[in-house]
């Protein structure tokens, strides 16, 4: 799959500097770091946020290789990575109110962030209100999921919203699973391993760091899930 096929056919929208990024014609680009994607996050632009050119070409690579042995990427998330019922319903309407309602993985793709920092998704059965003008969380689906977070990250891990935690819900536009609620989390001066034990899942078993820069490896893995 050439660039100007992969610009065209990305899973979800690209900023200019991504399709510049694609067509080799950007400076390199130093990995966000924490000061950067806060500022991003306060001013509702989440939409500026990169991955890597490697991981931003496998990525849209491996969405086109899902969409063939999975049918998408919704149903590969749902059966492969959160193990739920192809018919998912939720136990309570209100967001992360049931434990079975809601599951943190790794982010198999994150975007380009600096040393020490890691990137989560939790994804819920529940959906959750957003103001229909800013596209953002509304402001009291935003206290149901500070006061889930504060409760999850802060009294197990000890991470403080806006220190050591950061958290978006993508706006629609830049969302490549639409379909499925989710919020990403991004954290920092907590221990990795810690973070595994919440996850239940090593980070080097991410896709991301499975593939390495090597499609065969995305496709070979895809198969033998498959078989």
């Amino acid at each position: 799959m050439d660039i100007e096929t992969l610009i065209m056919h990305a899973p979800f929208k690209l900023s200019d500097e991504d399709i510049r990024v694609l067509r080799g014609q950007s400076e390199r680009l130093e990995p966000h770091t924490w000061d950067e994607v806060k500022g991003m996050i306060a001013a509702g632009e989440m939409g500026q946020l990169r991955r890597s050119p490697l991981d931003l070409r496998n990525y849209i690579r491996w969405h086109a290789e899902i969409g063939k042995t999975h049918g998408s990427v919704l149903e590969y998330v749902r059966h492969e990575r959160l193990h739920w019922p192809k018919h998912i319903i939720a136990r309570d309407a209100v967001p992360f109110a049931h434990a079975n309602d809601w599951k943190i993985i790794w982010n198999d793709w994150p975007y380009d962030l600096a040393d020490g920092m890691m990137h989560l998704v939790i994804w819920s059965k529940s959906r959750t209100a957003v103001d229909p003008e800013t596209g953002l969380p509304t402001d009291h689906t935003a206290k149901l999921i500070e006061s889930f977070l504060d409760r999850t990250f802060g009294e197990t891990l000890g991470c403080r919203r806006g220190q050591d935690l950061l958290w978006f819900k993508q706006k629609t536009a830049w969302q490549s699973v639409k379909a499925l609620e989710h919020i990403h989390v991004l954290l920092r001066n907590v221990p990795e391993e810690r973070v595994e034990k919440l996850v239940g899942q090593r980070r080097s078993q991410t896709l991301r760091a499975l593939v390495g820069e090597s499609m065969a490896s995305i496709e070979t893995r895809i198969s033998s899930k498959m078989s």
